[in-house]
């Protein structure tokens, strides 16, 4: 409000220059005047350099309460760049840049309210101006919305180009695939050069024209004052105050217009929050006595993958006892990595339960269940940090827990031999085979001694030292009362005398694989034979 009720300290000064300083020639009114209108003009300059710190402080509050709640649901729910964080981004930025313009323009009325009350003539030029100004900036918006989406369409699938290949560089250098990505890629930018070309040409073109139509607007509105004038019908000093007005009101209508499109994108992102934020929280279930300590059971769970119609499981029932080893056997696609996706909570049974003692695995809250699990998943992954925050998951530990998986695991004498050890960054330049990195993988699996650990496919391309370090530690892990649950694609001998129940998913053929109730049979210990049950 003060902001922009100093803003007449400007018409004001011109009003009282033309019709009593001139007339009157006193120089201390004058200086009295001129003092006043550049104290009123530091005034409104320190105070819209208040709004605006206000405004990005406000903004960067947003993010920060906000965007940490939005990321955490999203990886949970397994979304690198969940849609919350979009909508926040798309607020935090109004805020910042284009709210100021949306509360000034409440105030365009009451400057073209004033330039009539000058003369009801140039309040008419001035409210037809800012018409035509409204009309041509939301042409300008309509025509150039379909080259600027298609622009950033075009960027964001030459931007997919690089980031594939950037993941697969192995095979891009082995099959010399490097001129056709390059082609790709630059068949994408120049069609994303063709689209901003358009977007230019428009944008430009009726940019221009609203800038003429401004100009134009001020050259009316003048010459028709200095007719009023003429005509005695208007005093000059209220012609050039009505001209300086309706300026302001032009200047906030058109700021506001070209804030529309970021008005209506932070106005559907807000709903977003709000509808996200309201949602009832859900209650963290009681943890029931003995869960990590109970028996794994699954008790007629079946599964089939979204719009599939096919069942991978059908009524699967069996029960593992702390200190006992689980093998999963079975073809290609038999289920095995589900499997295991399901033993850790991350899929839930369409029908059944899994439980650990009395509680159902997928009701455990996130923590307690990353304690009382350990995964190492089929494909490896380690993240961008050193050895010793990989394996403890990024978590605030004493390093005595840390140094104690990766002995179990057995990677620590690996990882003292490097030039700062459990500091050491891993990236490309750090020298670890795949079977070491899969290592420390195991080891961030084993972290704290979990109740249950599943191994999904941990043989495959390991050598014979680090099928060695893993033999020991599932031996360690079954001695330690924790239940091991290993998968592999084909029969062997490796964990001989260690299986105490055998899971073969998939049947002799295809076709009993859709229609056969699995379960599972102790065998005796020092027998590799696996068996499937009908």
């Amino acid at each position: 409000m003060f902001i922009n009720a100093l803003r007449f300290a400007g018409p004001l000064f011109l009003i009282q220059i033309f019709d009593r300083v001139i007339s009157s020639r006193s120089v201390e009114t004058l200086i009295i005047l001129t003092l006043a209108a550049l104290l009123a003009l530091v005034t409104g300059a320190a105070l819209e350099t208040v709004r605006r710190r206000m405004l990005s402080r406000w903004s960067v509050w947003i993010e920060h309460e906000l965007t940490s709640q939005s990321v955490r649901a999203g990886l949970t729910a397994g979304v690198a760049n969940p849609p919350l964080l979009a909508s926040i981004e798309k607020v935090s930025s109004f805020v910042e840049r284009g709210l100021a313009s949306w509360l000034d323009v409440v105030w365009a009325p009451v400057f073209l309210l004033c330039t009539y009350l000058i003369h009801p003539v140039l309040g008419l030029v001035a409210f037809t101006g800012v018409v035509l100004l409204v009309c041509m900036s939301l042409l300008k918006e309509k025509l150039t919305q379909e080259p600027r989406q298609a622009h950033s369409e075009a960027a964001r699938q030459a931007k997919e180009v690089l980031v594939s290949a950037e993941r697969h560089k192995d095979i891009v250098g082995a099959f010399a695939m490097a001129d056709a990505i390059a082609g790709r890629w630059t068949r994408n930018r120049l069609d994303g050069f063709l689209q901003r070309e358009r977007l230019s040409a428009r944008g430009t073109l009726l940019g221009l024209a609203i800038r003429a139509l401004r100009r134009g607007l001020n050259i009316i509105l003048l010459a028709t004052g200095i007719w009023l004038f003429l005509n005695d019908l208007a005093s000059l000093g209220g012609v050039f105050a009505a001209r300086l007005i309706a300026g302001f009101g032009y200047r906030m209508v058109a700021g506001a217009v070209r804030e529309i499109r970021g008005l209506h994108e932070a106005r559907a992102g807000y709903f977003k929050i709000k509808a996200e934020l309201t949602k009832p929280l859900d209650l963290e279930p009681s943890l029931l006595p003995g869960t990590p300590q109970g028996t794994l059971n699954l008790d007629q769970v079946t599964f089939k993958h979204a719009g599939s119609g096919t069942y991978v499981f059908r009524r699967l029932t069996f029960a593992l006892a702390p200190g006992e080893l689980l093998v999963i056997m079975g073809r290609a696609a038999s289920g095995k990595t589900t499997l295991s996706r399901l033993l850790i909570g991350l899929l839930k049974p369409r029908t059944g339960q899994i439980r650990l003692g009395d509680m159902n695995i997928t009701r455990l809250p996130d923590h307690i269940r990353a304690e009382v699990i350990g995964y190492l998943p089929q494909q490896v992954e380690l993240f961008e940090g050193t050895v010793g925050e990989n394996i403890a998951r990024f978590q605030e530990t004493s390093v005595d827990d840390v140094v104690s998986a990766a002995k179990i695991a057995g990677i620590h004498e690996v990882i003292v031999r490097l030039a700062q050890g459990y500091d050491t960054l891993l990236n490309d330049s750090v020298g670890l085979s795949g079977s070491e990195r899969k290592r420390v993988a195991l080891a961030r699996a084993l972290f704290r001694s979990p109740r249950l650990i599943v191994l999904d496919e941990p043989f495959a391309n390991l050598d014979s030292s680090s099928r060695k370090a893993l033999e020991s530690a599932v031996g360690y892990m079954k001695s330690s009362g924790c239940s091991v649950v290993v998968t592999m694609s084909s029969r062997s001998t490796r964990l001989a005398g260690l299986v105490d129940r055998s899971l073969i998913l998939g049947g002799r053929t295809p076709e009993l694989a859709d229609h056969t109730e699995r379960s599972v049979r102790p065998i005796r210990p020092g027998k590799t034979e696996l068996r499937s049950v009908k």
